[in-house]
């Protein structure tokens, strides 16, 4: 006589519910189709954390606040989470933050679009097109540093 095993289902998202216009209802619908004692793994940023290394920190946070502000349309999911899955029903185990660290302007810049959101935060108010200017000049011709941090969820359902 053999023993049938059945097996737990998984769910895992990744940089998906920074973007999904309610993710406290995706991580419900999660919960809902995922069977007891299944694994969730969520993975997302949180935008609030990016720093950039500029001299004029009312320059540098102008810009973070207009990629929280503007950019990412859940840009604190990272943070909440816990607090989010936990109201869906999951039961949280690890926690874990991810610090992505860039020490290079261009590999920064095909991520965070270094360029290209720069001239959005000028045509919305949040940077001069002078701040603007000096900014990627600076990023582009000194030591480069930015991080931001990913957090990584395990959860079980049930």
């Amino acid at each position: 006589m053999s023993a049938i095993q059945h097996s737990t289902a998984t769910v895992h998202t990744d940089r998906v519910l920074q973007h999904v216009p309610d993710p406290a209802a995706a991580l419900a619908e999660a919960r809902r189709v995922l069977r007891d004692r299944g694994t969730a793994v969520f993975a997302e940023p949180d935008w609030d954390t990016l720093v950039i290394d500029y001299p004029d920190l009312a320059t540098a946070r102008a810009y973070t606040r207009y990629i929280a502000d503007c950019v990412v349309r859940n840009a604190a999911v990272g943070r909440q989470l816990p607090r989010l899955a936990s109201e869906a029903g999951f039961r949280i185990g690890k926690v874990t933050p991810i610090t992505a660290l860039f020490r290079d302007a261009r590999t920064a810049d095909q991520v965070l679009g270094l360029q290209r959101v720069t001239g959005r935060a000028v045509a919305a108010g949040y940077l001069t097109p002078d701040s603007a200017s000096q900014w990627l000049d600076y990023l582009a011709t000194q030591t480069f540093f930015a991080s931001t941090t990913l957090f990584v969820i395990m959860a079980t359902a049930g």
